[in-house]
């Protein structure tokens, strides 16, 4: 039990002293729930989850890695809808940069979401098992 206070302890220590001020400095002022999705991504790592797609046949894939940190906003902010989130990123610079978009234009349509959400549920359904899911692709 002691290992394990000691090991969040360090890990909110490290939010603490590095990576909000420094997203502070990239960013400006996080709010309350931009600072719960940064912890909510780092203690998850999502992006550790998300299989590489590499050089495939067909059209290329959007950033699924974007994508995924989105469906954790969605859920993390409490957003019912896809649309609604997609409002928010549109609107919102602090939430688009922290999902990984720069700009606006680069958001993926709301089909490619609704695509990318179907495959993210199964990764978090992945996501307690032994079988990573990047070994199942």
């Amino acid at each position: 039990m002691n290992q394990t206070r000691n090991r969040l302890s360090t890990i909110w220590n490290h939010f603490q002293t590095s990576l909000f001020p420094w997203l502070k400095e990239e960013l400006g002022e996080l709010t309350e729930k931009h600072q719960q999705l940064v912890e909510v991504l780092e203690m998850s790592q999502i992006d550790a989850h998300i299989p590489y797609v590499g050089l495939v046949p067909g059209r290329p894939m959007k950033n699924r890695c974007a994508i995924a940190r989105a469906f954790v906003a969605k859920a993390v902010y409490n957003m019912p809808t896809t649309e609604i989130l997609m409002d928010r990123l549109k609107s919102d610079s602090r939430l688009r940069r922290l999902c990984g978009w720069e700009k606006v234009n680069a958001i993926p349509s709301q089909s490619t979401f609704s695509r990318a959400f179907q495959e993210c549920r199964y990764l978090v359904i992945d996501f307690g098992t032994s079988k990573s899911p990047k070994s199942t692709r």
